[in-house]
């Protein structure tokens, strides 16, 4: 296969992801907190599949860009960039992670849980220390911004939650559809 295909295949695939990642963001359940909007969805499992299955760099890119995507449609347009940024750290952790357990080759359900719950708990870190920021940002003192940022909790943790479940069932069915699928057509 030649390089010029290799990139619109890279192109399309990317532009998948940020799709479905956008979808997954745009299925929401809201939660109730003392600061911000927050909703349970499944943007954040659609972002890690997305660096499992694409690589690091791409899928970070199509998770970022759907999350993006999502948030300037949806009147969070300041979130932006947070989040987008946030995909690369997180997926970073993951794609580390893969590698140090060396899934790839010695793929078991426990080293699969090890990177899910590695990326789920640089989003629940991240994503705590975002609320509490914001909070002051917000012109909160201390002690309410606190108060706020616990509060808001429940549904990251709920987020995180789902987000290890889903991927746990999902990426390996997918993970093998892809490689048939890469084998069959000679995408190598």
């Amino acid at each position: 296969m030649g390089q010029q295909n290799r990139v619109v295949i890279d192109i399309v695939l990317v532009a998948l992801f940020t799709s479905i990642t956008f979808v997954a963001t745009s299925i929401q359940v809201p939660m109730p907190a003392l600061i911000g909007k927050p909703f349970v969805h499944l943007g954040n499992s659609a972002v890690l599949l997305s660096v499992l299955l694409l690589g690091y760099k791409r899928g970070a890119l199509a998770g970022g860009f759907g999350l993006a995507l999502f948030d300037v449609m949806h009147g969070y347009a300041m979130e932006a960039p947070y989040y987008f940024i946030e995909c690369f750290i997180v997926g970073g952790i993951a794609d580390y992670v893969f590698s140090l357990v060396d899934y790839k080759k010695h793929g078991t359900n426990l080293k699969l849980i090890l990177v899910i719950f590695s990326a789920v708990f640089a989003k629940l870190v991240m994503t705590t220390g975002h609320n509490f920021v914001m909070s002051l940002f917000k012109g909160m003192t201390l002690q309410p911004a606190i108060i706020a940022t616990i509060s808001s909790l429940f549904p990251t943790i709920i987020n995180c939650i789902t987000t290890l479940v889903t991927v746990f069932v999902i990426y390996r069915v997918l993970a093998e559809q892809f490689k048939r699928l890469f084998v069959r057509n000679n995408f190598n």
